[in-house]
């Protein structure tokens, strides 16, 4: 049974998540179009995808381990098309960031709404994680580069005790914080993170 507590919390997140989403996008359409070019995603060194997988979590400046990331803190995951049973290498390059969006999600990668899902431990009612994402959608500037791009995404876990009132999605320092010295991330667009 939900509480009115949970109800009002609920209208709460519905309300920031809505308000989310008017992050700019442009048309999808336009993939050339020159308003798609909201900044850059400059990779300094080359980096490495393990096998069987897609992505590389970094966090603190460094690359961390899937499982040894702390999410109450900022970290991003940079994202590529192509899984494949070996490491894969991501050589020094530029990326255009051609669309951003800020969505709120739940462990599962669920959005938490339009319907609240509920993701518990133990006998809690509530979700125990709460991800406000800031997602870059990304192109490789080389287009025949591989492995070809897919995203950059930026988060923390906003769900702890007496935090309700102050979730948030990530400012540009702590993304800039995350990412350390392997990636310069420069936004062009006038509505971008703060």
């Amino acid at each position: 049974m939900i509480t009115r507590m949970q109800r009002l919390t609920a209208l709460s997140l519905a309300l920031l998540a809505g308000l989310s989403a008017c992050a700019y996008k442009p048309h999808a359409d336009r993939p050339d179009s020159p308003t798609r070019d909201l900044g850059g995603l400059q990779l300094r060194e080359t980096l490495r995808i393990e096998p069987d997988a897609a992505s590389v979590r970094l966090q603190y400046g460094r690359v961390v381990a899937r499982n040894a990331v702390q999410e109450h803190d900022p970290f991003c995951v940079f994202e590529i098309d192509s899984v494949l049973p070996e490491t894969q290498t991501v050589p020094p390059g530029e990326f255009r960031i051609v669309a951003i969006s800020r969505s709120v999600a739940t462990i599962a990668g669920q959005p938490v709404f339009p319907f609240f899902r509920q993701v518990s431990l133990g006998g809690d009612d509530g979700p125990t994680h709460i991800y406000y994402k800031t997602t870059f959608r990304l192109r490789h500037s080389q287009p025949t580069a591989s492995p070809p791009v897919r995203a950059l995404a930026c988060m923390s876990n906003q769900n702890a005790p007496g935090n309700a009132n102050f979730m948030r999605h990530l400012t540009l320092r702590e993304i800039r914080a995350a990412l350390g010295e392997w990636f310069t991330l420069t936004l062009n667009a006038t509505r971008t993170p703060d």
